[in-house]
């Protein structure tokens, strides 16, 4: 449901800006080694993250704009890897990796049309700012490319030959690490990206072609290691 979607990126948000800003316990923090004191070097984090498309796709079929027929793809949660490098204490490359599933299924006019599934690998590469706020709290924002790999693609009864291109996306991103111990760091991240993908299907001796935004927002929460 697009108002879930939008409100699990709000409270992700919010949450970034608001868990540092209730990390105080000095104590605690004392016998920490932080991503201030490191400097450069590498972060390795892992992360479960919901995948939740905001779709929308101009429909055509046999070669005519049909205006009422559109498509939805449905949410999915994954597991994600990601490798960061800081090259400065405060800038990073990070790079975002998952595979994940989903079903694509019709809306307007064909709404409850199973049209098919597919998986697709879209790595991310983040160019990131990490801010200097003390007490092992550290958000950042980033801003990046992706490349959405398709795998494979899979027909829902009645349609064959279900196709969908390759293609870039461009992203925004807003995340917190936060210190914990032994170099370990728990992680929120909320991204934006905006990807366009072109696919086609056949159902019976009909050719229907689908430009459609996937739009996606990512949003994740895991634990990180700095080495």
């Amino acid at each position: 449901m697009r108002w879930f979607r939008g409100f699990a990126a709000a409270l992700t948000i919010a949450a970034v800006f608001t868990v540092g800003q209730g990390y105080t316990n000095a104590a605690f923090a004392s016998d920490m080694t932080t991503v201030e004191d490191r400097g450069t070097g590498w972060m390795v984090r892992v992360r479960g993250i919901g995948i939740l498309p905001d779709a929308d796709a101009d429909v055509s079929v046999n070669g005519v704009a049909t205006p009422l027929n559109n498509l939805d793809i449905d949410d999915t949660v994954v597991p994600e890897l990601d490798i960061t490098y800081f090259l400065t204490r405060n800038i990073a490359l990070e790079l975002v990796l998952a595979v994940s599933k989903h079903d694509v299924d019709g809306a307007g006019a064909l709404a409850g049309t199973p049209v098919g599934d597919f998986y697709i690998i879209p790595p991310h590469l983040m160019l990131q700012y990490h801010f200097e706020m003390g007490n092992g709290f550290k958000p950042y924002v980033g801003v990046g490319v992706n490349y959405n790999i398709i795998l494979s693609e899979g027909n829902a009864a009645g349609f064959n030959g279900l196709d969908i291109d390759n293609g870039w996306g461009f992203s925004l991103q807003a995340g917190i690490d936060v210190a914990l111990r032994d170099n370990w760091y728990f992680n929120l991240d909320v991204k934006k990206t905006w990807m366009n993908v072109d696919a086609t299907t056949n159902l019976g001796a009909n050719t229907i072609a689908a430009d459609i935004d996937v739009d996606p927002w990512i949003v994740g929460v895991g634990v990180g290691y700095r080495f």
